[in-house]
């Protein structure tokens, strides 16, 4: 079942939507127009877009929806549009008319190849492509695709398993801010037994990553994140959002939004946002500094910590530590700092030890770090860390901490792995962080 029209309002009237198909719930049709008081709005593969649009790309998608053309309406939305695809020889041609024409015709033809295998990958019929697939594909940026396609291996990550094992026993949906392609929304689909999940980013294509190969247990809706949400107030238990606060432009605006939408019964977590103080080449955003984060919330009650006390308990196998925040010197030089605010004052206090570890929960398999070299002859495997680039190592250097450099193992481990054996070997293979609970369709299961 899809996301109740009751659910839902507009975030720029504050109407309610009616459905072109008749439909309550979002979603039972994949394919569809929402219409409210001041416009129209397409739902495509089951995702509501709710966007102003000044190109006309959504007003294209409509008609096409209208017009029943739903794979040409998600092509639309997905395929690039300038001529970045083309080759950078035609690309650096002077700007000459027969010049601009063949940069012409040489997109539209590398565009007609991108789209025939975009719709292979989209589409999957087979049920045999990956996320990581589809990571290689679109994204011509390495340092991108590398943080979409090695982000379960980031310690940041296992900052927000630390954040997302205190969420117990909500009573209503939980909200995945800026979810991206899904990897946070995943684990809180894990946590929420049973409650729903609503993801929101305002890029389309990771979206629909997110449905169909990361968790498509939960609910999305497209739109901007740090404006206007859709939703009535008091909608969600849990406002989460992870490693994206600090590139949101109206934080006011935003921290204003998750307490309507959370009121004095909510949860409100921003995890691993950057710090203005501290100088980092490789770190972007529009970042402030810890006291103006925490200005944001200064009417709640709040705890400010930092990303690396986080990280050091998590190692032991403990959740964060929020009796009370960190001091302003110790904030100051922390590259990555996390901010809870709640009313409900037994939120603070420092966490005891995990029951299981949060990141095994799910399928099993190797982080995405490590390569597999075999031994000849000896039966044997051994496990190196590896990073993608120096531009990836340098940003998640405490990697190294804390994941041994290289594991030697019986190649039976792996098919135990494969197999979703947790073995004393397999288990003593998580303690390491070496494996780790990620979707099904991550990767190749023989990876």
């Amino acid at each position: 079942m899809g996301i109740s029209l009751h659910w839902l309002r507009c975030p720029f009237c504050g109407g309610s939507f009616s459905a072109s198909g008749g439909d309550q719930h979002v979603g039972e049709s994949d394919y569809d127009v929402l219409t409210c008081y001041c416009g129209h709005y397409p739902v495509v593969a089951g995702i509501p877009i709710l966007k102003r649009d000044t190109t006309g790309t959504l007003d294209k998608v409509i008609a096409l929806i209208e017009a029943g053309r739903h794979r040409e309406a998600l092509f639309a939305l997905v395929a690039p549009t300038s001529p970045a695809l083309a080759p950078t020889w035609i690309r650096s041609l002077p700007a000459a008319t027969w010049s601009r024409r063949l940069k012409r015709l040489m997109h539209q033809r590398v565009l007609r190849s991108w789209q025939e295998r975009a719709e292979v990958l989209l589409t999957d019929q087979d049920g045999r492509g990956t996320a990581c697939d589809l990571f290689d594909f679109y994204f011509r940026n390495r340092n991108v695709y590398n943080y979409f396609a090695f982000r379960f291996g980031q310690p940041r990550h296992l900052v927000a398993l630390s954040f997302i094992s205190t969420i117990h026993q909500t009573k209503k949906p939980i909200l995945d801010l800026a979810c991206g392609a899904g990897h946070i929304t995943y684990h809180l689909v894990q946590q929420a037994k049973g409650q729903p999940v609503i993801g929101v980013d305002e890029l389309f294509f990771e979206l629909y990553v997110a449905k169909h190969w990361f968790a498509p247990e939960a609910k999305y809706i497209c739109c901007a994140a740090d404006t206007s949400l859709p939703f009535p107030d008091g909608t969600f238990s849990v406002a989460f959002c992870s490693d994206a606060f600090h590139y949101f432009v109206s934080k006011a605006t935003s921290i204003r939004e998750l307490k309507r939408l959370t009121q004095d019964d909510g949860l409100i977590m921003l995890v691993t946002v950057r710090n203005m103080l501290v100088k980092n080449r490789r770190g972007g955003g529009l970042k402030l500094p810890p006291e103006g984060y925490q200005a944001l919330v200064a009417d709640m009650p709040h705890r400010c910590v930092a990303n690396s006390a986080v990280l050091d308990r998590y190692l032991q196998k403990y959740g964060p530590p929020l009796a009370r925040s960190a001091g302003r010197e110790a904030l100051a030089h922390e590259p990555h700092l996390s901010l809870v605010a709640a009313h409900d004052q037994e939120v603070f206090q420092d966490y005891g030890p995990f029951v299981n570890w949060p990141h095994a929960e799910g399928h099993l398999s190797l982080n995405p770090l490590y390569a597999v070299e075999r031994r000849e002859g000896s039966g044997n495997v051994c496990l190196r860390r590896t990073f993608p680039s120096a531009i990836y190592e340098e940003e998640h250097a405490e990697c190294k901490e804390y994941l041994p450099e290289t594991v030697e193992i019986q190649s039976e481990i792996l098919a135990d792995l494969a197999q979703g054996k947790r073995t004393p070997e397999v288990k003593k293979l998580i303690e390491q962080y070496v494996v780790l609970g990620m979707p099904e369709r991550y990767r190749w299961r023989g990876w």
